[in-house]
């Protein structure tokens, strides 16, 4: 199909277009630290976890115990998808535009920055369900925006993250720019006398709160629950603190059952638990993020899918990981190959295609994202 230049016309390149960039704090939030050069899609990248150990009593003796032994667990991440955007022009095409002058330079610009722009937001929206679907925890109302009238819901993540063993060290709190917006109205951040500076009203950039570091993303979306009902406990013993493979029956699929990143909760116990992996059958095991289950659940216990949620991601950096790179390809006469970063720090792979009568230009990214600590990570819910 030839290409529709009408809108390239030189009057309406006298002035550039400023390309859009919507906000990709998730990406800018999780640990991408891995050297992947020799990872292929479908390849995996093995992430070890050293396993909790159990403290024993100390008794002196004249010979030392042997330690107890340890087996420790991974968690692989796998580049999961390989995406390109592309255009092309044919020879006439090209010569019309290189008569307008800077033309062919303004559009491949644009092209370029826009290709950049659809890849990177599909990688981030990837990003934010990864985070959220390895969650361990919720806290919070679906539908209700918790920062409404205040920011209390900071400190309740704070609170279940540190009960979960995070260090906070370098802790990341990720939301959609609704939540932004109803933060950046509280007093406590606009008011110079509450929030200490007039800097976040005036530069819209939130500081550090609670330990946090306040991130923005479009890749943030409403999460639609599983439609299954009547799900019980189906383990004859029951299940003790710390399960997290739960087997259910009872259940009525409804076409889609429990989803993963489902909040969930059991009959006599208040928590909030995130499906890490869900359940399309009346009955089976699904996984509740680690450290599992808080309190006791006994066999025949009722067990009820929470409500549609927008999610506000809170984790530790080091939980999560990306593996983002250019796609790997082979040498081709016809086709040349150069490494581009756009100005958030992401590379891409653009190839120049010589082909018969026209030219074909593609630029790729591939990527994937998993949680490796879910203990680290939890969900506010709006």
């Amino acid at each position: 199909m030839a290409n529709n230049l009408t809108a390239l016309q030189p009057v309406l390149f006298s002035t550039a277009q400023r390309v859009s960039a919507e906000p990709f704090g998730v990406i800018d939030a999780i640990s991408a630290n891995f050297n992947d050069q020799g990872v292929a899609k479908g390849d995996l990248v093995k992430v070890p976890v050293a396993p909790t150990r159990a403290a024993s009593d100390f008794t002196p003796g004249n010979i030392a115990g042997t330690g107890a032994d340890a087996t420790a667990e991974d968690v692989e991440v796998q580049i999961t998808k390989s995406r390109k955007v592309d255009w092309h022009l044919t020879g006439e095409q090209m010569r019309s535009l290189e008569n307008g002058g800077d033309n062919a330079m303004e559009m491949a610009s644009q092209l370029v920055a826009q290709g950049m722009r659809t890849l990177r937001n599909e990688a981030e929206a990837d990003a934010a369900i990864a985070v959220k679907q390895g969650a361990s925890r919720a806290f919070g109302t679906a539908g209700t925006n918790p920062f409404g009238s205040n920011m209390d819901i900071m400190a309740d993540l704070r609170k279940m993250l540190r009960d979960n063993g995070a260090p906070m060290s370098d802790a990341q709190m990720c939301f959609d720019t609704t939540s932004e917006a109803a933060l950046l109205k509280l007093g406590i951040v606009i008011e110079a006398d509450k929030a200490g500076t007039a800097e976040e009203r005036r530069s819209g950039n939130l500081q550090r709160q609670f330990g946090f570091v306040p991130r923005q993303s479009a890749g943030i979306t409403s999460h639609t629950k599983g439609a299954g009902t009547g799900y019980d406990i189906n383990n004859g013993s029951g299940y003790s603190a710390g399960a997290s493979t739960i087997t259910l029956d009872g259940g009525t699929i409804n076409t889609t059952g429990i989803a993963a990143g489902d909040v969930v909760t059991f009959a006599g116990d208040s928590n909030k638990y995130v499906v890490n992996q869900g359940l399309v059958a009346t009955g089976g095991d699904i996984i509740i993020g680690k450290p599992g289950l808080l309190a006791a659940g006994a066999d025949a216990t009722e067990m009820t899918i929470g409500n549609s949620y927008t999610p506000i991601l809170a984790f530790e950096r080091e939980a999560v990981v990306g593996v983002m790179r250019p796609p790997i390809m082979p040498d081709n006469p016809t086709q040349t190959a150069v490494l581009i970063s756009d100005a958030m720090g992401m590379t891409y792979l653009m190839l120049d295609i010589a082909q018969y009568g026209q030219r074909t230009w593609e630029l790729h990214l591939a990527w994937g994202f998993k949680a490796v600590q879910p203990e680290h990570i939890v969900l506010g819910l709006s």
